[in-house]
């Protein structure tokens, strides 16, 4: 297989002056004492994207990570998503931004939507699952969903800690943690697909992590959700996407044998993994999963990039 050029979609990245958040009184996550200061290093995102063979990455920033939960979002997210901004315009060739946004925050959070995607030339959005009791298809997260859906952006949706899940989960670690946060991840795009979102919203286009996989995929043997599998009715198909995280050859199988693999992106999600998809290291994976070149270069970029850029000419029109 010849040399991929790779997409990452999945790269968080705080722009300078922003730290992660830490409640009062509580210490530092130990994952977030090792990964230090290189979340916020843009040196050491381009040297690790050069020595991995990955030509360009989509950073995105979840509200969580940089505010507590009395903060102000509206605020947060306007003066984020101007640093997120200013980071791509320093590295147009290199970085893609997604804005962040509450999704639950109403007309209010979908101005700044439009803001971001308009006016600040932002890819996408990212957005939590979930919030409370509420998944991504309760009324007040409505107006964001739609402002991605009539400017033709995709919608990054990216996993929470739910409680009392996590918690419940906590004896297990790391795999605890994964599992509850895959849970909520795949909720929130089953929650989408059953009330009815899709439908009302039909250019709507949702990415979730590697996370949400497992639980997203108990529901093709008995019978459920038929429209967002493979072997899905012409049109029926175009709204959800996976990020592979893990590039790892039975899990890329697996995934792309649910979705197809023109719903598969690359992903990273740097630098908390600690690992970058390499050129080499996806193509063994992709060609010991069985893949043609034609499907490995579609997960590799094209994917990415068709949701990144197809629609800017349907979005341009829209706001002409």
């Amino acid at each position: 297989m010849s040399k991929l050029d790779i997409v990452d979609f999945h790269t968080h990245f705080l722009p300078q002056g922003w730290e992660v958040y830490r409640a009062p009184g509580r210490p530092l996550d130990p994952l977030w004492a090792r990964i230090g200061t290189k979340i916020s290093d843009i040196d050491a995102l381009l040297a690790d994207s050069d020595a991995a063979g990955i030509v360009q990455r989509v950073i995105g920033v979840a509200l969580s990570m940089v505010a507590g939960p009395n903060a102000d979002f509206g605020a947060v997210s306007r003066r984020l998503n101007d640093d997120l901004a200013g980071t791509v315009a320093r590295h147009p060739d290199r970085l893609f931004a997604l804005a962040t946004i509450d999704a639950f925050g109403g007309e209010a959070a979908a101005a700044e939507a439009r803001r971001a995607i308009v006016e600040l030339n932002l890819s996408g959005l990212f957005l939590d699952s979930a919030k409370g009791d509420s998944l991504i298809d309760a009324p007040e997260a409505r107006p964001v969903l739609r402002v991605a859906s009539e400017l033709g952006v995709p919608v990054f949706l990216h996993p929470i800690n739910p409680e009392p899940l996590s918690t419940q989960l906590s004896g297990l670690g790391r795999l605890g943690t994964r599992l509850s946060r895959g849970t909520i991840n795949a909720a929130a795009a089953i929650s989408l697909v059953t009330s009815g979102v899709f439908e009302e919203l039909p250019d709507l286009r949702v990415v979730i992590t590697a996370l949400g996989v497992s639980a997203l995929a108990l529901t093709g043997p008995f019978g459920e959700l038929p429209s967002i599998f493979m072997d899905a009715p012409t049109g029926k198909r175009r709204h959800l996407y996976i990020d592979i995280m893990p590039s790892e050859a039975r899990f890329i199988r697996f995934v792309t044998s649910l979705v197809g693999a023109d719903h598969v992106l690359t992903g990273s999600d740097w630098p908390i993994l600690g690992h970058n998809p390499t050129q080499d290291g996806l193509a063994a994976a992709f060609d010991a999963a069985g893949l043609s070149a034609h499907e490995a270069e579609l997960i590799a970029s094209r994917n990415a990039l068709e949701l990144l850029k197809g629609h800017r000419g349907h979005r341009d029109r829209l706001i002409a």
